[in-house]
Parts: structure tokens; C-alpha cells; sequence
């Protein structure tokens, strides 16, 4: 029978003991539901996954849209370097979320140019926040959906979950996990960067100690 109904209550102890500002009520089903639909089976890929979504989305999911709210011209530089060489070529786009993306994020990853508005579109959205067109009709073609419809439910909590899922499951990162090689999930996930990759790792050790009890 399928825990996904209810949501499963051996991630649910798990959840409660290492990610207490997460939600249940919202994000249990959700994330149940999603691992099994995207095969994330056994321990160490729940694990896995939950370590990195607890970085990419915040400690209580709470950063499901990426946040494109600048009030600083110098850290739009600093973020978006190629589109804005210098903080008076910032100044125009602060407080102003939907025209720095669209701005930003221009003729990139299968986005049209500024003016098509795809830069917002197709800003990031889920747990693993997807970012341009393609990811999105990638993602789109998984779930029966046109990548305007994805994006938008993205922002959903099943949404949110589904994608995360959907992106661990479609980069390699299933196996990664069942070999537990965690930095190879981040840098698939994060990049170059690796981004808090000690906080990552800590959390998914953290998440299968407590599904493993």
C-alpha cells in the first residue's frame, strides 16, 4: 500500500528531529508523494535529497521562488556580472524582481530575449530551484504539463517537491546517493560553487541516522 496518502511517517519522526521549522502539515504528503513517483526508494536517497533541499529552499522550505528582491546595486553586480558590469547598470533593476530576471536571465538556458518576459517565467521555482525554459519543458514533459504550467506549480508545495525530485532523479544523483558520495550530489545540484556542502552533507548524515533508527 502507498504511504504517499498520508505522507510516511518514518520520514515524518526523521523530519520532526532534524528540520523542526519544516512544516509537516504542508510539506509531508508532498515530499512523500514525490519519492515515490521519482524512485528516491530507500534511506539514503530520502536522506540525500532532504540535505540538499533544506539548503537550496531554507530551513523551513520557505524560499520555494528564488528571490530576486535586490536592494543594493553593488550585489547585482556582484550575482549577475555579465549582464550588469557596473552598479550603475544595476540601478535601474533594485526592488524590481520580474525586470532584473527578465534582464538577467535573457537569451540563457532556452529563454527568449528581455522583452519575451521568460527571464521571470522561468526564474527559480522548487526545492531544487529549476531555472530557463528548457529545465522547465524538461520538467513540463515528466508531469503531462506546458512549462508555463510547470512554473507555475512549482511554486506549490507538490509542485516544489516534484521538481526537486524530479531533478535528483534526472541528473544522476539516485546512484550518487545510494554510493553515498554526497559532494557529487551538491556539485550536481549546485555547481562549480558547492555551496554550503559541509551543511549538506551534515543534514543528509543527520536525516539517515534518524530514518535508519
Amino acid at each position: 500500500m502507498s504511504a504517499a496518502g498520508n505522507g510516511n511517517p518514518k520520514l515524518s519522526k526523521a523530519l520532526a528531529a532534524v528540520a523542526p521549522h519544516v512544516p509537516q502539515q504542508t510539506w509531508l504528503q508532498p515530499l512523500t508523494a514525490a519519492f515515490e513517483k521519482f524512485g528516491l526508494d530507500n534511506n539514503k536517497r530520502m536522506a540525500a535529497a532532504v540535505g540538499q533541499f533544506l539548503v537550496e529552499a531554507g530551513e523551513a522550505f520557505q524560499e520555494v521562488v528564488e528571490s530576486l528582491y535586490y536592494t543594493h546595486a553593488d550585489r547585482i553586480v556582484t550575482v549577475f556580472p555579465r549582464e550588469f558590469p557596473t552598479v550603475a547598470s544595476a540601478e535601474p533593476y533594485l526592488r524590481n524582481p520580474r525586470t532584473l530576471a527578465n534582464r538577467a536571465y535573457a537569451d540563457r538556458n532556452g529563454n527568449g530575449n528581455e522583452a519575451s518576459g521568460d527571464g521571470y517565467r522561468f526564474c527559480g521555482r522548487g526545492l531544487i530551484q529549476l531555472t530557463g525554459r528548457t529545465e522547465y519543458s524538461q520538467f513540463a514533459a515528466a508531469v503531462g504539463m506546458t512549462p508555463e504550467q510547470a512554473s507555475a506549480l512549482c511554486e506549490t508545495p507538490a509542485g516544489a517537491a516534484l521538481s526537486g525530485c524530479w531533478y535528483l532523479s534526472t541528473r544522476g544523483c539516485l546512484p550518487m546517493a545510494d554510493q553515498w558520495h554526497l559532494s557529487d550530489i551538491t556539485r550536481a545540484v549546485n555547481g562549480r560553487a558547492m555551496l554550503e556542502n559541509a551543511k549538506r552533507i551534515a543534514l543528509a548524515n543527520a536525516m539517515l541516522a534518524q530514518l535508519d533508527a
